[in-house]
C-alpha cells in the first residue's frame, strides 16, 4: 500500500483495523515496536483478536469521498446560517432594548469598538497615559482582525461596520468547517459533524459571532494550525499559528501543544519536524510586541500596558479563588457564579478528554488553555474565553450517547441567543465577556 501522508494517528489506526498490515506497514516504516504494542494492546483486550481474527475497529479517521463531503458541509454551513440570523435578531432585539435602536450599539459593544476604531485609524502615534501611567489604548489589541476589516472596507468601499460583518460571518464559517474536518480526522464523519454542530452553538460563541471580536478569526486559525499538525505540516502549521497569536495571545497554547509532538520524536530517536512548529507560533506575537517596543519606545510596551491600564499579571488563579466564595460578586474575571459555572464546564471537558484519549497534541492545547485562563488575574472561565478550548468538544462528542449529546445540544442552543442579549444589554451586571 501508499506510505504517502501516514503519519503517526493514522498507522495507530491501521495496526488496529488489520494487525497483518499494522505488522507489514511497521516494518516498511521502521516502527514495527509501535505497531507490535498497539497490536498487543488490540488483542489483549478482544478474544477475536487474539485468535489472529479480523475483528471489528472503530471508526477509522480518513478522507471522505466527495460525494459524502459536500452534503455534509452544506448541512453544517446551514446550521451555522441559521445561528448566525438568530444571533442578529438578538442583536436587533438588544438595539431597541438598550441602544435606541442603533444596530451598530451591540455589535461594537465592549472591546469591539477597538478593533474598528484600529481598523479605521490605525494605532496612536502617542500611548496614552493618565497621572504618568499608561491607560486604556487600542495598542493592547492584535492587528489581524483589525486589519481584515480595513482591508474588506477598502476592497468593497463599505463602512467599517459592515466590513466587521462580512469578516465575522466568513471567518466563522471557515473556522466551522475547519473545526469539522480536525474533528473528522480525529475520530471521524460521525463525531466530526457532530462536534461542530456543538461548536456552532455553543454558548460561549454568542459574543464573537454576535459582536466584533477576534475569535470569529482566531478560532479559525487555531483549528487550522491543529489540522495542519495532525498531518504533520510542521511549517505550514507554524506559520498559520503565527498569524493566528498575531491575532489574539490566547492562541499561544498552540506552542505548548506542538511541543508534545516534539518531545515524542526525539524519544523516539527521530527527527522532531514538531520543533519547527514550536518556534514559528509565538513570533506572530513576538513581531507585534516588538514592533510595539519600537513604537512607543519601551521593550516591554506589552506587558506595561496590560498591567498599568488593566491591572493583568499572573497570579497563578488566586484571584479567582477569593472570588468563588462570593456567589453574587462580581470581580474583572466576571460574577463568581458565572466562573462556578465555568468551572464545572472545565471539569466536564477535561473527563471528556481523558476518556475520549484523542491524540497528545490536542489534549495538550486544551490542557494549556485552562491553566492560562486560570493563572491570569484578567481571565477565567468566562464563556467567550472557553471557546479557546474548542476541541474538548470532539472529547464531549465522542463520550455522549446520542441522546445525551442531544439535550447537551438543545441546552446549548437556548442558551446562545441568551448570553448575547445578557452581555449587551446588563453589561454592568455581567461584566465584560
Amino acid at each position: 500500500m501508499p506510505l504517502r501522508g501516514v503519519n503517526s494517528y493514522k498507522f495507530v489506526n491501521y495496526c488496529e483495523l488489520d494487525p497483518q498490515l499494522g505488522r507489514a506497514l511497521g516494518q516498511q516504516l521502521g516502527r514495527v515496536d509501535e505497531g507490535s504494542m498497539v497490536i498487543s494492546q488490540r488483542q489483549a483486550t478482544n478474544p477475536e483478536a487474539r485468535l489472529g481474527r479480523r475483528v471489528p475497529a472503530p471508526e477509522v479517521p480518513d478522507e471522505q469521498p466527495p460525494d459524502i463531503v459536500l452534503p455534509a458541509a452544506l448541512r453544517l454551513l446551514g446550521i451555522y446560517a441559521a445561528v448566525r440570523i438568530a444571533l442578529f435578531v438578538a442583536d436587533v432585539l438588544a438595539a431597541h432594548i438598550g441602544f435606541g435602536r442603533n444596530l451598530d450599539g451591540p455589535l461594537t459593544g465592549w472591546d469591539a469598538q477597538h478593533y474598528i476604531q484600529i481598523a479605521a485609524h490605525g494605532y496612536p502615534v502617542v500611548s496614552p497615559t493618565l497621572n504618568g501611567h499608561l491607560t486604556y489604548s487600542v495598542s493592547g489589541f492584535e492587528p489581524v482582525f483589525p486589519l481584515l476589516i480595513r482591508l474588506v472596507a477598502f476592497v468593497t468601499h463599505s463602512s467599517y461596520v459592515a466590513a466587521a460583518l462580512f469578516v465575522s460571518i466568513w471567518a466563522g464559517a471557515i473556522g466551522t468547517l475547519l473545526v469539522w474536518r480536525l474533528a473528522t480526522a480525529l475520530r471521524g464523519e460521525s463525531v466530526g459533524f457532530n462536534a461542530a454542530v456543538l461548536f456552532v452553538i455553543f454558548p460561549g460563541m454568542a459574543i464573537p459571532w454576535g459582536m466584533f471580536y477576534s475569535e470569529s478569526v482566531g478560532l479559525a486559525l487555531v483549528a487550522g494550525c491543529l489540522l495542519l499538525m495532525f498531518y504533520e505540516r510542521w511549517i505550514w502549521a507554524g506559520v498559520v499559528g503565527a498569524i493566528a497569536t498575531m491575532t489574539s495571545p490566547l492562541a499561544l497554547p498552540l506552542a505548548v501543544a506542538a511541543l508534545f509532538p516534539a518531545i515524542r520524536s526525539v524519544l523516539r530517536r527521530q527527527l522532531p519536524g514538531a520543533l519547527i512548529t514550536v518556534f514559528l507560533v509565538p513570533t506572530g506575537f513576538l513581531a507585534f510586541a516588538g514592533w510595539l517596543a519600537v513604537r512607543y519606545h519601551d521593550p516591554l510596551y506589552w506587558y506595561h500596558l496590560q498591567n498599568q491600564a488593566w491591572g493583568a499579571t499572573v497570579d497563578w488563579g488566586k484571584g479567582l479563588i477569593l472570588l468563588l466564595p462570593h456567589f453574587w460578586t462580581g470581580g474583572y474575571v466576571g460574577k463568581a457564579w458565572l466562573e462556578w459555572i465555568g468551572i464545572i464546564v472545565v471539569v466536564g471537558a477535561v473527563i471528556a478528554l481523558w476518556r475520549a484519549r484523542l491524540p497528545g497534541f490536542v489534549n495538550t492545547y486544551c490542557a494549556s488553555v485552562f491553566v492560562l485562563l486560570f493563572v491570569s488575574n484578567q481571565l477565567g472561565f468566562k464563556p467567550r474565553l472557553l471557546t479557546w478550548a474548542f476541541p474538548a468538544l470532539i472529547a464531549v462528542t465522542q463520550v455522549l450517547r446520542r441522546r445525551s449529546w442531544q439535550t447537551l445540544a438543545l441546552g446549548f442552543a437556548v442558551l446562545l441567543p441568551i448570553v448575547l442579549i445578557a452581555y449587551t444589554t446588563i453589561e454592568n451586571t455581567m461584566i465584560q465577556p
